[in-house]
């Protein structure tokens, strides 16, 4: 069986975007909203929830500060930039084409979309 991370590689970094597009947030919370979607079919582990992170901060679509969490102890909180927010509206219709495009394919094909082959 292949590991559940691997099923959203690719679009971990549009997740992430539409996360933050409905505010800040920090790692573990995000990682706790992406594991609680679709009853567990799909995970993500923080550890590659911080190399997106990392990923998107150094290419200015996100940024981090330090805040106080709930329970006193400071957090890294991260939202989405101007950059950012651009990406996911660019972006968020052709990722959703592409995501329903592989439901075909894994389902069977072009003969399952009611398509035969030239």
């Amino acid at each position: 069986m292949i590991a559940s991370g691997e099923y959203i590689k690719g679009f971990t970094e549009i997740i992430v975007c539409s996360l933050l597009s409905e505010g800040d947030d920090y790692i573990y919370n995000l990682v706790k909203r992406i594991n609680a979607c679709g009853d567990g079919a799909v995970r993500i582990t923080n550890p590659s929830m911080l190399m997106t992170m990392k990923k998107l901060t150094d290419e200015g679509k996100v940024r981090s500060y330090a805040a106080a969490g709930a329970k006193g102890a400071d957090r890294r909180y991260y939202s989405l930039t101007e950059l950012g927010a651009e990406f996911y509206r660019r972006n968020a219709a052709d990722y959703l084409s592409a995501a329903e495009a592989l439901k075909i394919l894994i389902a069977g094909g072009l003969k399952h979309a009611g398509r035969k082959d030239d």
